[in-house]
């Protein structure tokens, strides 16, 4: 019995594939596993390449973005450099980068003579040195002082202190000291006055 129903299923798998519709599916069959096979290992690489070249085009987008930035960035920092750069000429003239002491000195000098004062001293208790050779972020604020004696009258002697405060070339005024000195009989009013001239050093 059991015989016979395997002769009679092999013989309807027989039919069954003898037919035309049975061929023409397996045929189907075997055509769709050969383009997923080809799908697979042949264009699979050139999809791989293309995913790549996706990623860098990508990548040198969001690249040329942060140039562009940049660009824009510089551009404007430029701008702004060119407004202040008078502003950052007079700040190198306040404030030094080196001692710059005989043109100090010079500063001087000119607003005694413009204020008819006849300056009797001009003393510095230690010459400095130019650091500024160094490296300007070795340096830091730094000042030398400067003792300057005049002879006048009061008047003149306090728009001398006023002139020096108000010079391009920053002088801080540290002290004032008056005292009455005779010459040839006459009493004239003398005033010593201490000054720090700050630049950039060590």
């Amino acid at each position: 019995m059991a015989a016979t129903n395997r002769q009679q299923l092999t013989n309807t798998l027989v039919e069954f594939y003898n037919r035309p519709v049975a061929q023409v599916s397996l045929e189907l069959f075997l055509s769709i596993m050969a383009v997923i096979f080809f799908a697979v290992f042949a264009i699979r690489p050139t999809l791989v390449t293309m995913s790549d070249l996706v990623k860098e085009l990508e990548g040198k987008r969001e690249l040329d973005t942060q140039l562009s930035q940049k660009i824009a960035s510089l551009a404007t920092v430029q701008t702004q450099y060119q407004t202040a750069q008078d502003q950052i000429k007079v700040l190198d003239e306040a404030l030094p980068s080196s001692p710059e002491m005989i043109k100090t000195l010079k500063i001087i000098e000119k607003i005694a003579s413009e204020g008819e004062l006849a300056i009797s001293s001009i003393n510095i208790a230690e010459i400095p040195v130019d650091s500024s050779v160094d490296g300007p972020e070795k340096l830091k604020r730094v000042s030398f002082p400067i003792s300057v004696t005049v002879e006048g009258d009061y008047q003149s002697i306090r728009e001398f202190v006023e002139q020096l405060q108000n010079s391009r070339r920053t002088l801080a005024t540290e002290s004032v000291a008056f005292s009455l000195v005779e010459k040839q009989g006459t009493k004239t009013l003398q005033s010593t006055i201490t000054l720090a001239a700050p630049y950039f050093g060590k």
